[in-house]
């Protein structure tokens, strides 16, 4: 909760990658939900990205892909 408790804080861009089946217990996909919410909320620019059948460790080549071409495009947008 700590996080999503200090989202009024964040004044960056955030991009967010989350498994969908994500089974760690401090870490489930309602969570980068919340914070996703939660930054909008605030004004944040923020992006939550979603990987279908994905764990807390993403192991498919799909996923890997799209990770790499959704933080590369992040930073190509947001870091200028």
């Amino acid at each position: 909760m700590a996080p999503f408790m200090s989202a009024h804080k964040i004044k960056r861009p955030v991009l967010l990658i989350h498994g969908e089946a994500d089974n760690n217990a401090g870490t489930f996909p309602l969570q980068s939900e919340r914070m996703h919410a939660a930054l909008k909320g605030h004004g944040v620019t923020t992006r939550l990205v979603i990987l279908p059948y994905e764990s807390h460790g993403y192991s498919a080549r799909e996923s890997i892909l799209h990770t790499l071409a959704e933080t590369s495009e992040w930073l190509a947008d947001h870091n200028k």
